[in-house]
């Protein structure tokens, strides 16, 4: 341990004032990057060595920092590795959704993409037996064609739109409705929930990284709200 004398004391205070009196450069003079625990070692030795020996300090509120700052290190190391797979993880979720543009999707809804000469299916759930159970495709100026049902079982039902109207008519590629509807044991109306195929036109990524599709009906929706993908 070095011996402490006040002319020693004195003569480190003077080479101080005179260090702090020359001109320097902050930016070059600043370290490069924060202390770590061997840095936190360094001190440690360092004022160890050079104190007072009528004073000597308490090491322990220095070692409890070190400690501190121990726990502070892993726990950052493990915050970056985080921000690294949740950055992976959306990069994987956009290019997936990417992919999806030109591809029909199923999703929750009434409004459903058909494309002539093509057949469009969509799927009743039913959370009932339903009788007298009635399919109805509209377009903008109405109905278009109605299919007959009759009683169907509680849940869900494939339905096939063959694209021919009421008259015999060969529809056009265009934005169609679907409602569906029953009767249940009581004889009261029931609407029946429907499940449409429709194609995505564009996929965007929101500030919050969340990913939603625009549909060629013009309906947004979230990824979460896709029930199946298909050619």
């Amino acid at each position: 341990m070095a011996d402490y004398s006040p002319t020693t004391a004195a003569t480190n205070s003077t080479d101080y004032m005179k260090a702090m009196q020359q001109t320097t450069n902050p930016a070059a003079s600043a370290p490069e990057n924060q202390l770590d625990q061997a840095d936190f070692l360094r001190l440690l030795t360092t004022q160890l060595q050079n104190q007072d020996p009528s004073d000597p300090m308490d090491p322990t509120q220095f070692v409890t920092d070190l400690t501190q700052m121990s726990q502070l290190e892993a726990t950052t190391k493990m915050n970056e590795s985080i921000n690294a797979m949740t950055t992976s993880f959306q990069s994987m979720q956009t290019m997936q959704a990417a992919s999806m543009i030109g591809r029909n999707v199923q999703v929750n809804g009434g409004d459903f993409s058909h494309v002539e000469g093509n057949d469009s299916q969509f799927v009743l759930n039913l959370e009932q037996p339903l009788e007298d159970v009635k399919v109805v495709i509209s377009d903008k100026n109405g109905m278009v064609q109605e299919i007959f049902l009759d009683e169907l079982n509680a849940g869900e039902e494939y339905v096939t739109w063959d694209g021919i109207d009421e008259h015999g008519n060969v529809k056009g590629s265009d934005v169609y409705s679907v409602t569906a509807y029953g009767l249940d044991e009581a004889g009261e109306i029931e609407m029946i929930d429907t499940i449409v195929g429709s194609r995505v036109n564009s996929v965007a990524v929101a500030d919050d990284s969340s990913v939603t599709v625009t549909l060629a009906t013009g309906e947004k929706v979230a990824m979460d709200q896709i029930r199946e993908i298909s050619g």
